[in-house]
């Protein structure tokens, strides 16, 4: 599983926001965010022109700016990161989602479609069908509204089966996901975090905030497209062990965050949380 993402300022804007939702954040402390990872202040401004013409920021009109709420219902889904394993259901061996994508498509919207149904974990069968377990806790025509807001077609078909032949889901059980590719991801990442934690606090204030930038959003971007299989077909105690040090990670990250960015930027994490 790849963890690398080139960071641009569009994903480190929505990143710093999606940290501060539901409260307006000056562009000069996005600017200033932005420099640390050599963002010129003109790239940044021209990626909130951007994002705000996409529909994916709202702004109070005084240079501040927050999630808007089409994009929120992305970030509430990244946001149940801090669930772990809360996030699934029982699985019955029979039961699947399945999205059959409509033919003859645009080029783009295919792929983007594609690159939707991956990330919250469905795989392309051989018979073109995209599918995966059914056992995750959200109503099925939630699950719908938030695949089509990241991406997914329209038209396209998103239902349960469960009247599917035992060969073939044999077939999908036990070929369509690397799980050992998996579990090397969870103990990489461990480590990673490991060892960031034991000298985070060591660093200059500007070095610290950019690695648990870096570091907390490899992992992050890891938890949140697991794509939570059933025990009855990965069973692991590192993904949920990896959680748990994220969250102690995260409370880190905030506490560098808020020193560097004022009391403006603290996050919500404990009004999430219900602390």
């Amino acid at each position: 599983m790849r963890l690398k993402r080139q960071l641009t300022p569009k994903s480190m804007i929505l990143n710093v926001l999606r940290q501060t939702r539901g409260r307006y954040c000056p562009s000069s402390k996005l600017i200033t965010v932005g420099e640390l990872f050599d963002f010129k202040a003109s790239t940044i401004r021209v990626a909130l022109t951007r994002l705000l013409s996409a529909g994916k920021l709202e702004s109070d009109g005084c240079g501040g700016y927050r999630m808007s709420s089409q994009t929120d219902l992305l970030s509430d889904f990244i946001e149940q990161w801090r669930l772990g394993d809360l996030r699934r259901g029982k699985w019955h061996t029979d039961d699947w989602l399945m999205v059959l994508l409509p033919s003859n498509p645009d080029r783009a919207m295919r792929t983007l479609s594609q690159t939707t149904l991956r990330f919250f974990g469905f795989r392309k069968a051989k018979n073109k069908v995209w599918i995966r377990p059914n056992n995750l806790l959200p109503a099925l025509n939630d699950l719908r509204d938030l695949y089509r807001a990241v991406g997914l077609e329209r038209d396209a078909l998103l239902f349960k089966a469960s009247d599917i032949p035992y060969p073939e889901q044999f077939i999908w059980e036990s070929t369509l996901w690397n799980t050992d590719d998996l579990q090397f991801t969870y103990e990489r990442q461990l480590v990673k975090l490991a060892k960031s934690k034991a000298r985070i606090d060591k660093m200059q204030l500007e070095d610290a905030l950019r690695e648990s930038f870096i570091i907390g959003g490899e992992t992050i971007n890891l938890l949140v497209k697991d794509p939570l299989l059933p025990d009855e077909m990965f069973c692991t105690p590192k993904r949920e062990e990896l959680r748990h040090a994220m969250c102690e990670y995260d409370a880190r990250g905030h506490k560098i965050w808020t020193q560097f960015l004022g009391d403006s930027a603290t996050l919500n994490l404990n009004q999430k949380e219900g602390k």
